[in-house]
Order: structure tokens, then C-alpha cells, then sequence
């Protein structure tokens, strides 16, 4: 095995001892390199050899020593992202509109992907190979989709081509001293109920080495012709589910049960205090991001009232359902303290993937350009999460775009208070 090394970046180690773009990396310090993290994982001693051959199939070898100020350098091809083989019933993806970026039809199942960058895994596409890797590499943690610890309900919900048992792959991981965080997707008349009792108690009651726990309604857009039928959350069902999770936490003394946002917010109730949340474990799952949001608003309250006055306009501030109670508290405080101007509110509901869908993340351009209704001199202010990073809208619209759209600037905000910018 080998990769390809696509660039070398100039002023860096490699490119010191003459690595070019082009050749093939065997192995490091003679043991074979499959990825990108293999790279990194067999390179990260100070004293390393690198073993290479070029395009006419001579092989060399290097020697290396590292430096702090310079980084090895090696830029592998793009990494081939392991795809998911279930047939999940309540799959997002399944439920996207035809015509949109073809990137948001993707579906990665890749272990790697999954340490790195925190994607979930459902364990169905491991081999014997990739468990022993994990284990002698100790890729920890893992981000693992597991919905339910009934094997039966787990394939019944999955319909993976390769079920596996997964109380075995979670205690033999747990053994080997590997740790992850949990994802369930709740699906009234499936998982929930009873049956969450069930995954909770046996996920907080064994041995592993769970981190975690992050529980979010499942997402049903309005493109589900001819899927499986699904019921949503409502506010009864949701504030239900919440006083089970509550009596679980309470019953066995534990502090790593995270349920949705979303379910808050469905309920009527308060977004829980900043302590629940502890370092936000399940933050890329959307979990504690409103309370956080308003965490750093507070810290960063100042500096962006500074930044609004500096334009002397009113502001009208575009939310999503699910962040309505935040967005308005927050212009309340703002307008508290603004003297000659105003920050006003408008909700956009998503008409584009349909009524249950109520998160910012997943607003777009169409709806946006439907929908809203800025006053004259009003400066617009959208999160900033709406684009991503090339800068385009989910169906596809740019920033150049928008701005065209809007004779009014138009202010970015970090959905978690961090930066601002204006398009």
C-alpha cells in the first residue's frame, strides 16, 4: 500500500530533501502507509525515515529529523471517504430535493472521518482489519450513531446490509481502552419510549467507555414520497421524552445524557443552564448550541453593540424557528442599550424541506429571498451558518448573490457569537 503525494509545501522538511509532488509514499520508519492518518500517526516522531519511489519506480529512502518550525509538508491525494451501506429509515440524506450540491448527498460511514473531524459512524462497514487499527493506533474517540442497543431494532431501523452485534464491537472497544460518544436518533414508535429506557440503562449501567449521550428528534423533511412512514416530535411527546431523560439522569446518578435543542424548544421549555452542558460534548450535533450562542452573546455583548452603532442603522435580524426565543432575548438586551437604533426580529419558516424542519443550519436562499422583509435602511443580519465554506447557500445561491438580491448590507454572525463580518 501507498499514497500518492499530491503537493509538497515549499520551505517544509519534505521539500528540504527533495520530495516531489507526483511520487509515492511506501512507508515510514518500514511500516506501510495507507492515509493521511497514518502519515501523521507514523511521522510524529522526532526521528522518522521516509520511504518513497518515484515515477520510474525508483525507490529511495530519507531520513528525517524534526523542527518545530517546520512542518513535515506532504500533502497526500484527497482522501477516499469509506460510504455508508445502511438503508437507515429515517435518513436526512434520503429526504433531500433532487438539483442540490452534489456534496450533500454524500454519505461517509469512515471511521477516520469520525475521529477526525467528529462525524457518526454506525460500525456496519468495519472490518477485522479496521478494528485492530483502531485498537493499536488508539483512534479515540469515536462519534457512534447507535440509536438503540436492541441488535433486532437496531437492524429493523438501519437495515444495514452487514448487521453487526453492536454490545460486542462497544465492549470490545471499551476493553481496548477506546472511547466514544453516542448519537440516537429517537423515532417515535421505534426507539423511544421503553426502548430508550432500555439503550440508556444498558449504556450507563456496563462497562463502556461511553462519554457521552446525545439524543435528537428525528428530521423529516417534506420529499418523502414512497419512504418509510415516520411520525415527529410534537410538544407532548417531546416534553414526555425530556422527563424520561430527566428521571434517568436523577435515577442513575449520570451527568452525559444531552437530549436535542430541538426538544426544548418544541416543549415550551427553557434551553437548560450552562453547567448542563459541562464542555458541550455534543455540540456538533447542534446540542447546547443555543444556550452556548447566548453564553458567548453575553461575553461578546459589548464589542458587538460597538460594531452596530458604528453603521448608525437599524437592524433586521433573520432567525430560524428553532432560535426564535434566543433571537429575541437577545435583541431585547441589545435594544436595551442602542439609543437611536432599533434591532428587529424575523423568523424565516423553512418552506424549502417543509414545516418540521426549524433549524438555522438548514435555511436557504429561496426562503430567504420568499420571505423577507427588510425596512428601508435596514441592515440585514444573517447567520453565517447558512453558507458553507465556498460560501454558498444550501440550494446553491452565493454570497455575490445575496447581495444583489438586498439593496441593504448585510452583516454575517457567527452562530456562536465568535466573529462578524459584513458581506
Amino acid at each position: 500500500m501507498a499514497i500518492l503525494i499530491d503537493s509538497v509545501l515549499p520551505g517544509s522538511l519534505a521539500a528540504s530533501k527533495g520530495v516531489k509532488r507526483g511520487e509515492k509514499l511506501l512507508r515510514v520508519n518500514g511500516l506501510e502507509v495507507r492515509d493521511f492518518l497514518d502519515l501523521e500517526f507514523y511521522s510524529s516522531d522526532y526521528h522518522f525515515t521516509l520511504e518513497l519511489q518515484d515515477s520510474n519506480g525508483t525507490i529511495r529512502t530519507l531520513d528525517i529529523c524534526r523542527d518545530d518550525n517546520r512542518p513535515l509538508g506532504i500533502e497526500p491525494q484527497p482522501y477516499y471517504v469509506r460510504s455508508c451501506a445502511n438503508a437507515c429509515i429515517f435518513c436526512f440524506i434520503d429526504q433531500m430535493p433532487p438539483m442540490m450540491r452534489s456534496s450533500l448527498y454524500e454519505k461517509d460511514d469512515d471511521y477516520i472521518f469520525s475521529f477526525v473531524f467528529g462525524n457518526y459512524i454506525t460500525l456496519t462497514n468495519l472490518q477485522e482489519s479496521d478494528l485492530q487499527r483502531i485498537i493499536k493506533q488508539r483512534i479515540t474517540p469515536l462519534y457512534i450513531s447507535l440509536h438503540t442497543t436492541n441488535n433486532e431494532l437496531r437492524q429493523k431501523m438501519m437495515r444495514s446490509a452487514k448487521p453487526v452485534n453492536v454490545q460486542s464491537v462497544l465492549t470490545r472497544l471499551s476493553k481496548a481502552g477506546i472511547s466514544f460518544h453516542v448519537q440516537i436518533v429517537c423515532v417515535p414508535g421505534y426507539n423511544d419510549g421503553e426502548e430508550l429506557n432500555k439503550t440508556l440503562s444498558e449504556l450507563l449501567g456496563s462497562k463502556w467507555n461511553c462519554l457521552s449521550i446525545g439524543i435528537v428528534p428525528v428530521g423529516l423533511t417534506k420529499f418523502r414520497s414512497g419512504l418509510c412512514a415516520l411520525r415527529s416530535f410534537e410538544a407532548d411527546s417531546a416534553m414526555q421524552l425530556l422527563n424520561q431523560v430527566e428521571d434517568i439522569r436523577q435515577r442513575l446518578d449520570s451527568q452525559i445524557i444531552y437530549p436535542a435543542d430541538e426538544f426544548y424548544v418544541l416543549a415550551g421549555q427553557e434551553i437548560p443552564e450552562d453547567e448542563f452542558y459541562q464542555d458541550y460534548p455534543q455540540l456538533e450535533n447542534g446540542i447546547g448550541m443555543l444556550r452556548l450562542s447566548y453564553q458567548n452573546f453575553k461575553h461578546k455583548k459589548r464589542a458587538l453593540l460597538k460594531e452596530l452603532r458604528r453603521r448608525k442603522a437599524d437592524y433586521l435580524w433573520v432567525c430560524s424557528r428553532s432560535a426564535k426565543g434566543l433571537m429575541f432575548r437577545i435583541a431585547d438586551e441589545l435594544n436595551q442599550r442602542l439609543d437611536d437604533q432599533k434591532v428587529r426580529v424575523q423568523v424565516i419558516n423553512n418552506d424549502y424541506f417543509g414545516p418540521q424542519i426549524s433549524v438555522s443550519g438548514l435555511l436557504t436562499y429561496s426562503d430567504l429571498k420568499a420571505q423577507l422583509e427588510p425596512l428601508p435602511g435596514e441592515i440585514i443580519v444573517l447567520p453565517s451558518v447558512i453558507f458553507n465554506h465556498n460560501g454558498e447557500t444550501l440550494d446553491g445561491a452565493s454570497q455575490l448573490t445575496l447581495k444583489q438580491t438586498w439593496d441593504h448590507p448585510i452583516l454575517l454572525i457567527n452562530q456562536y457569537f465568535e466573529d462578524w463580518d459584513y458581506l
